[in-house]
């Protein structure tokens, strides 16, 4: 059966041809572990649910605990290595300075399924906001992390911070629901409503946080009443 991926056509706000388009991936929602496995199930493994769960946790741990230590890990679905991040003083080992991290690209299955895959147009994306990707810029690739002392580039649309409510700004919410960070407005270095330039202070605790914007702007010569914001809807780990 064919992989239908629906998108969302939007202006190129980094040309002026207004018939310059890109695609944006509508998403579907999220699925968890567990909910893949009910996907497994549901293919009509003769295996029960508690076994299939211990295998593919098993193999989740054991191939992370092989990345961790050096080996190039294929997984089938992705290429795992390990990359350590931040520069070297007096020939030791800083975790304040250095950091390791996994180092994910697509595998063999994922080039089947994409080869399998058709793109279905939706039409040009109505004017609301909305974060496409983060990019981590040590790493150049949007990977899901964010490293502390280091820029990261968020890209999406109207998400220009501006307006006078004491709300506005970039933050960082901790998952564990611990008081959350919000970057001083110096440190956002591009403001535009496609893209954000952010640095990320060093002295955030890494943890694993969603990333939220919270804005006035409207595109017009006018502010919004009340702020709206986004959140990216991937969880982002920072290192």
């Amino acid at each position: 059966m064919k992989n239908i991926l629906k998108a969302w056509l939007r202006k190129n706000e980094l040309t002026p041809d207004p018939n310059d388009m890109t695609a944006v991936v509508s998403p579907m929602g999220k699925i968890n572990k567990s909910g893949l496995i009910d996907a497994i199930i549901e293919e009509g493994i003769e295996l029960k649910r508690e076994t299939v769960e211990d295998v593919v946790t098993r193999y989740n741990r054991v191939a992370a605990r092989f990345a961790a230590r050096g080996w190039n890990v294929d997984t089938g679905l992705v290429y795992l290595r390990a990359v350590i991040t931040g520069l070297f003083h007096g020939k030791k080992y800083d975790p304040a300075k250095n950091s390791v991290y996994i180092s994910a690209t697509q595998g063999v299955e994922i080039r089947r399924e994409l080869g399998d895959t058709e793109i279905e147009i939706l039409g040009e994306m109505p004017d609301v906001m909305h974060i496409y990707q983060v990019i981590n810029l040590q790493t150049k690739i949007a990977d899901g992390t964010l490293t502390r002392g280091r820029n990261a580039e968020v890209e999406g649309t109207y998400l220009k911070v501006t307006g006078n409510d004491p709300s506005v700004g970039v933050y960082l919410e901790s998952i564990d629901g611990a008081t959350p960070y919000k970057l001083d407005a110096d440190l956002i270095i591009v403001n535009n409503p496609g893209k954000l330039l952010l640095l990320i202070p060093v002295e955030w605790q890494p943890g694993v946080y969603r990333l939220k914007v919270v804005t006035q702007f409207t595109g017009a010569n006018k502010l919004l009443h009340t702020p709206r914001q986004v959140v990216f809807g991937q969880d982002l780990t920072l290192i």
